[in-house]
């Protein structure tokens, strides 16, 4: 009975792989007033971070970050100030051998074409 738990639970880890992503529920700025702050909008924004798990395990690289995806996502678009209206999500795809999980920014990205 322990051999049978034993392999289940050494499968089970082998298929969900370890979960090093930094994650995090903020972003650096945002705003109270656009329109006062005298920002524009720039356009809708994507970021992402990335890790890819060899074998689902094996972690390679930088672990993915919810900073680095919104840095991402602010790099779109020149003179980007802030971002808002901001959603944060994770997406794991598998492949053969290999699976590859991202932490994905979402938003609107506002600057001034003076900055």
């Amino acid at each position: 009975m322990k051999l049978k738990f034993s392999v289940l639970l050494a499968s089970c880890l082998v298929l969900l792989g370890c979960n090093t992503a930094k994650h995090g529920s903020f972003i650096d700025k945002t705003f109270s007033s656009v329109s006062s702050n005298g920002l524009l909008w720039l356009g809708k924004v994507n970021g992402y971070s990335c890790q890819t798990n060899i074998l689902y395990v094996f972690p390679k690289g930088e672990a993915a970050s919810t900073s680095n995806a919104i840095e991402d996502a602010k790099r779109q678009y020149p003179h980007t100030v802030l971002l808002a209206d901001v959603a944060i999500d994770d997406r794991v795809e598998i492949g053969f051998g290999y699976s590859v999980q991202c932490i994905v920014v979402t938003g609107s990205a506002y600057g001034s074409a003076s900055h």
